[in-house]
């Protein structure tokens, strides 16, 4: 990756990834139980403190050399530093494999490999990735989500919009979250899918939809008229914003 995240960013990214996960992780906690999830692109591992709290015991997380190992939410033996834009091969399975709003900073020529990466390490994949006009930090990959379907589709991976029907008008969890987050399950291994999940999967031929209220779809207008730059230096300038708020609240509390 030519991009190089810091502090700030992760800091922005944190702030809303811990209440988001707490209601993403609670559902399919529930409904799958995983004892060991692998995560790709995950920062400084705050999904993966929240798959702990929920009854992981084994997790992995997987992202650039540039995280800071002293703000790591995880124990840094559960942190490895990889390129995702090439096809990793950890040699083991994991309960659930998971890669939420990552595609978007990968080149389109890298898409395959992190889907590659994710249906190797596990039969079942929770995966978001932005749509065209969301906007950020260096999303040089947007996408509808079909286009990430069609390649779990190639993969033998089917589609379950087993989340988005109950997350979308929780506000405590950020707008990409909820929106976009679709389960993926390889189909020789939907057995012992929970009825929760099985009710809501894609036909063939069913596309996974992009989603949103009136206000998120004229966002998407909006930025998507943008250069990429000017979206680059609005998300950073936003993330600082933010980000200084967090760490303020973070010392008052303290």
């Amino acid at each position: 990756m030519t991009h190089v995240y810091n502090d700030t960013f992760f800091d922005y990214i944190d702030h809303g990834a811990r209440s988001s996960a707490q209601a993403l992780t609670g559902l399919l906690a529930a409904w799958l139980a995983p004892k060991s999830v692998l995560d790709l692109g995950c920062g400084r591992g705050v999904w993966l403190d929240e798959w702990q709290r929920a009854g992981a015991r084994d997790v992995l997380g997987v992202d650039g050399d540039y995280v800071d190992r002293s703000q790591l939410a995880i124990p840094a033996q559960s942190f490895v530093a990889g390129d995702l834009t090439a096809p990793l091969n950890l040699s083991r399975h994991f309960d659930l494999a998971q890669s939420l709003e990552v595609g978007e900073h990968l080149p389109t020529a890298a898409s395959d490999a992190l889907v590659d990466s994710l249906t190797q390490a596990s039969d079942r994949v929770l995966f978001s990735a932005a749509v065209v006009g969301q906007g950020g930090e260096y999303h040089v990959n947007e996408q509808p989500l079909s286009f990430w379907q069609a390649k779990f589709e190639e993969r033998g991976f089917r589609a379950y919009d087993c989340l988005r029907p109950y997350l979308k008008k929780n506000k405590d969890v950020e707008p990409w979250y909820r929106y976009n987050a679709v389960l993926y399950v390889q189909q020789d291994a939907t057995f012992d899918l929970p009825d929760a999940i099985r009710q809501h999967a894609l036909d063939d031929g069913q596309i996974v939809k992009n989603a949103g209220d009136p206000m998120w779809r004229l966002r998407r207008s909006v930025v998507s008229q943008l250069p990429q730059g000017a979206v680059t230096r609005l998300a950073q300038a936003r993330a600082a914003v933010l980000a200084a708020k967090a760490r303020r609240g973070q010392t008052v509390q303290g």
